[in-house]
């Protein structure tokens, strides 16, 4: 049953990946140019900090330092300011309203 669940979770991580760079284009505009800000872009800019295996689970645990990170890998990667902390927690927020922890099978 645990291998069903991990693979229900795998088959959905496209949609998670995808809503998680929707939802930060949405949240990092501006300083971070709309016209730049491409789901797939923005969910790159997020895994290169909190890693390729992120997960609602992982995303919520974000520690202040990471949520920082982040926000600066937004400006290094679209060459302009960084988005807030603030705007960053935001996004971070509202994935997880349409990801809970848990949504894809992960241990919590």
């Amino acid at each position: 049953m645990a291998k069903r669940k991990a693979k229900a979770g795998e088959d959905r991580r496209p949609d998670f990946e995808e809503a998680l760079g929707e939802t930060f284009a949405e949240h990092v505009s501006p300083p971070v140019p709309f016209e730049s800000a491409t789901p797939q872009e923005c969910c790159e800019a997020v895994c290169s900090v909190a890693g390729d295996d992120l997960t609602p689970a992982r995303l919520a645990q974000l520690s202040k330092v990471e949520v920082a990170a982040i926000a600066q890998e937004f400006a290094e990667q679209f060459e302009c300011k960084a988005p807030s902390t603030r705007k960053i927690k935001a996004a971070i927020a509202q994935t997880l309203a349409r990801w809970p922890v848990g949504s894809l099978g992960e241990e919590t």
